[in-house]
């Protein structure tokens, strides 16, 4: 692509020339005057911002990497939550301008169902696996979606979640490894919904806990300091099983204690949700 074609700011296609008067730099005015400030810090021979090492540059046909601003989206909801990955939230960090992220994903919706598509890929399912081996295999590969980027659960937990092609390709896997194990379809879905909502339910313990690890109060201190208050109130006396969850002594890391809670508990989630033959109704019993 023609170079004068780009905007020289952000790489965006400038669109056709005007034809008379002087060649466009700028694809728009806040492009051109974050120019402007960045030649009045750095220097009037200041290298042109599309042109720099490590930025998200132009690909062909003037548009900006895609890939690099979904990257930029990923670290600004690592550091901030997913709340804060906006359209120009991101061309911020990107340090490009609006206009290129609104050309490269159209909408908010796009850009995080571009993230969740990044997050989710991973490697297929074997064809030869066990229903029940896919199965695991699926929430765990969830769960450490979870683990990386506690804020994702805060995106996927919906009725409504982004149907990015990796959250379609894992429904798809899981309801046909139900149906492999004598479900019909509709039942299939169910149970697969289910799965995916225990993963997505111990996950929230993840988000509240990044949450709360900002405080600055880790959480074996937190657990000593309540189990200090509820000996002193007597209800740690009149509920013995605090003693066993804390061992006598408060619980280690959080994240080694949740891993061992999910763990047990997907595999007695599992054994019910693959269990021949289906439930009765409630009242039936």
């Amino acid at each position: 692509m023609d170079p004068t074609t780009a905007c020289t700011e952000c790489g965006a296609g400038l669109g056709p020339a005007a034809g008379t008067g002087r060649p466009r730099r700028y694809c728009s005015r806040a492009c051109r005057s974050r120019a402007y400030r960045r030649r009045r810090v750095e220097g009037s021979r200041a290298p042109d911002r599309r042109t720099r090492p490590g930025l998200p540059g132009p690909v062909p046909g003037g548009r900006v990497d895609r890939g690099a601003l979904v990257v930029a989206a990923v670290a600004l909801a690592d550091d901030e939550g997913a709340a804060a990955v906006t359209l120009r939230r991101v061309a911020s960090r990107a340090g490009v301008s609006l206009a290129a992220v609104q050309s490269a994903f159209g909408s908010r919706d796009r850009l995080v169902e571009a993230v969740v598509q990044r997050l989710l890929t991973g490697p297929a399912a074997a064809p030869d696996d066990a229903p029940a081996a896919t199965l695991r295999a699926l929430a765990e590969a969830e769960w450490a979606a979870y683990r990386a980027h506690p804020w994702l659960v805060g995106v996927l937990a919906s009725s409504r979640p982004p149907l990015a092609p990796a959250v379609l390709d894992a429904a798809r896997t899981g309801v046909d490894a139900f149906v492999a194990l004598g479900a019909d379809p509709a039942s299939a879905l169910g149970r697969y919904v289910a799965l995916s909502g225990y993963v997505q339910g111990m996950a929230l313990l993840l988000l509240a806990e990044h949450a709360e690890a900002r405080s600055g109060t880790s959480y074996p201190a937190w657990w000593a300091r309540e189990l200090d208050r509820l000996d002193r109130t007597g209800a740690r006396r009149r509920h013995p099983w605090l003693d066993a969850a804390a061992g006598g002594a408060p619980p280690g890391a959080f994240g080694r204690d949740v891993e061992s809670w999910f763990g047990d508990g997907l595999d007695r989630v599992l054994a019910g949700l693959t269990a021949p033959g289906s439930p009765l109704p409630a009242g039936e019993a």
